[in-house]
């Protein structure tokens, strides 16, 4: 039998109520087209730099910056290829998760998990399900069933690998599925690495408490704290935060014409499409579809030879 305690203590319900109105304030500011790319770019970065540093990824910053941000074609190690599974799992949620009304379950949860490692379930499977029913059974706020997901996951270590990956993933599913994806720029995991030791000690005291009512107030304060964040940064001039050059944000005339094509409704392109219409190399359609992923202008689906792209 599932046993979750929690109260909606006073300090709690200040900060979800200062969370919703942050939330109006982003959603009804105006905000260029640019501006909104380089902000939810940014936080794509910092929440898989942050959540893999959190599992103790060794990867390094500049370097993870060079990986999602440059075309590579060198062999990748293990952590590396950890940073732009994590990215694309980031991406999948986005794409497929936000303001979805379908009902998360057990197998979207493994799915999830194996675009990260592939492992398999160390539990069965009515395990994880029945703490996704729990979850969904009441009209719990988000953010508590976000923060509740990311210590109860924790505690199953449902996984042989990546269980710390997973429950930040599953979190941000439930955020995404009910709108709580605030434009995309939320990266609660920098607000947590801001100051480690207290959320070292705020996580593990939640590992082991009876009740999870102190880490929901933690979980929703980091919130609010990243949110102001964003309504700071929002109206400010554009100043991108991270070391990246400046061609990293501008397109050429080919890069424009491809998203332009791809304005139509229900339209898709391919490599080869990208070859046949402007006439270049494979090499050089790769390079322009992956800036265009990269930069979070385009998704790409599938593996392989059979991978096309649609816009976002």
């Amino acid at each position: 039998m599932l046993s979750i305690s929690y109260n909606i203590s006073p300090r709690l319900q200040e900060y979800l109520n200062r969370i919703e109105d942050l939330k109006k304030q982003i959603l009804l500011t105006p905000i260029s087209p640019d501006k909104e790319l380089q902000l939810r770019w940014e936080a794509t970065f910092n929440r898989t730099y942050y959540s893999l540093k959190l599992a103790d990824n060794p990867v390094k910053k500049p370097e993870m910056l060079k990986l999602l941000s440059e075309i590579t074609h060198k062999k990748l190690n293990n952590d590396q290829k950890g940073v732009i599974q994590y990215k694309e799992a980031l991406d999948y949620i986005s794409r497929n998760w936000q303001g979805s009304q379908s009902a998360v379950n057990a197998q979207a949860i493994i799915d999830l998990h194996k675009m990260i490692d592939g492992g398999k379930l160390r539990v069965p499977q009515a395990g994880l399900q029945h703490l996704l029913d729990y979850l969904q059974t009441t009209s719990e706020n988000s953010i508590i069933q976000a923060a509740i997901t990311v210590i109860e996951m924790e505690k199953m270590q449902l996984f042989a690998n990546h269980n710390t990956q997973i429950a930040h993933l599953t979190a941000d599913l439930f955020l995404y599925k009910s709108g709580y994806s605030f434009k995309g720029f939320l990266a609660y995991e920098a607000s947590w690495m801001g100051d480690e030791g207290a959320y070292k000690e705020s996580h593990e005291r939640a590992l082991n408490a009876a009740s999870l009512t102190i880490w929901l107030e933690y979980f929703a304060q980091n919130i609010v704290k990243q949110l102001e964040n964003i309504v700071q940064l929002i109206s400010k001039p554009k100043s991108p935060t991270l070391d990246l050059k400046k061609s990293f944000w501008k397109l050429n005339e080919r890069q424009r014409s491809i998203l332009n094509f791809l304005d139509q409704p229900q339209i898709t392109i391919t490599n080869r499409q990208v070859q046949k219409r402007y006439k270049i190399s494979q090499i050089t359609a790769s390079r322009d579809l992956t800036k265009l992923a990269n930069l979070g202008y385009l998704f790409s689906h599938g593996k392989g030879r059979s991978v096309y792209y649609t816009k976002i």
